[in-house]
């Protein structure tokens, strides 16, 4: 599964004294298999754009396809889009509202007209993916929850839908050093099981850490389109910007200028320890 978007600008409020132009002629490829993290300043365009990869933006010019097909033409299923493409929004646990976490993560399914054997399934199988397994969750009211496990239950009303390709709109945001750690795990398992992600982050760490691609909006237009080695190889242009660079990446940068011999760039906190590792090791064969 692919999803293209041709020239893609979206303009809010045409016409009135408010009009903002969020996106302009954006032109991005999203293939399957990705981990693609949008990145950017505050304001430059990323949730405007990630919106549209699910359609619930229509753009006020340019395409967007689905396997080559424009999801908004006349005779496109919408519905099918909603099942490949899920689309989870910041602070997603906002949105729960049913009375126990069984039904709010049946609530997609249902919608579907799917019969109720299929949707006990599919709500069992989302509901342990995301580790709420067990009638003790499922029973249980949304908001009697702590905050990650609300968002889990809101992952999983996603995940309920099977969808090919998850966008996220900073999952990790608001949680507790823990809970980030747990989201961006699963969220990084459902990529290695097949699942293309298309992730909004400003945590360059992240970034670094779990996405194969990464790509920088900068007022509304892609700036940089690159692995997250080849765009934090560019870190003044991202400070420019108002964007930052993996921690790891300055501390490799900081101990190169107090003279350090570490061999070539780091970005994540591995390829880090390799580095010192083999320096090390090389300090040992000389006497140092």
């Amino acid at each position: 599964m692919q999803v293209t978007l041709e020239n893609v600008t979206h303009t809010y409020q045409p016409g009135s004294p408010f009009q903002a132009t969020a996106i302009k002629e954006v032109t991005l490829e999203i293939r399957e298999g990705d981990f693609l993290a949008l990145i950017g300043h505050t304001g430059s365009g990323k949730s405007t754009l990630a919106q549209h990869i699910n359609g619930l933006l229509r753009p006020t010019e340019g395409r967007v396809l689905l396997d080559g097909k424009d999801i908004h033409e006349k005779g496109f299923s919408k519905k099918e889009l909603r099942q490949k493409i899920g689309l989870v929004f910041q602070y997603p646990e906002h949105q729960l509202f049913e009375e126990t976490v069984k039904k709010d993560v049946a609530f997609g399914p249902r919608n579907l007209g799917l019969p109720q054997e299929e949707i006990d399934v599919r709500v069992k199988e989302a509901l342990e993916t995301v580790g709420l397994g067990g009638e003790e969750f499922a029973e249980k009211s949304p908001f009697e929850l702590s905050g990650g496990q609300m968002r889990r239950v809101a992952l999983a009303g996603v995940l309920a839908m099977r969808p090919q390709m998850l966008v996220l709109d900073e999952p990790a945001a608001g949680l507790d050093p823990q809970s980030r750690d747990d989201m961006l795990e699963m969220i990084s398992s459902l990529h290695r099981q097949g699942t293309t992600v298309v992730m909004v982050s400003h945590a360059m760490d992240d970034v670094a850490r779990f996405a194969t691609r990464a790509v920088v909006m900068e007022q509304g237009r892609i700036v940089m389109d690159g692995t997250p080695e080849e765009i934090f190889r560019h870190g003044e242009e991202l400070e420019r910007m108002g964007l930052d660079v993996p921690s790891v990446c300055k501390l490799g940068m900081r101990l190169k200028e107090m003279g350090i011999p570490l061999q070539g760039d780091f970005f994540r906190e591995e390829q880090a320890v390799s580095a010192l590792l083999s320096l090390w090791k090389e300090g040992n064969r000389h006497g140092v």
